[in-house]
């Protein structure tokens, strides 16, 4: 029979990540955590970039810059997995995506 728990994500080196309740003291926890801000900052990294080629595309093309419905399908993404909050960490995201503007 399997089993319906969510399966944690990979740590380094593809072990598993550690559970919160794995975390024996604050010295781990907090590398943990460091680890995870690590990630994230690599993670929006790569989503700048991805979003400077898109932007490029749609300039080639001749789309608009700011696609209002595709942001709001990011926002609500972040709200439905994170609540209210998510609202105003999918709108930084986007602010740091769209670059310099002049």
């Amino acid at each position: 029979m399997m089993s319906n728990a969510p399966v944690p994500p990979a740590g380094p080196g593809g072990a598993p990540a550690p559970r919160p309740d794995d975390i024996s003291d604050v010295a781990a926890g907090r590398r943990e955590l460091d680890a995870i801000d690590a990630t994230i900052r690599d993670l929006l990294a790569r989503r700048i970039a991805v979003s400077k080629q898109v932007q490029g595309l749609r300039r080639e093309h001749g789309i608009p810059g700011i696609q209002y419905n595709r942001e709001n399908e990011i926002i609500a993404g972040y709200v439905d997995q994170l609540g209210a909050p998510g609202a105003d960490i999918a709108m930084a995201i986007l602010q740091l995506c769209r670059g310099k503007r002049g």
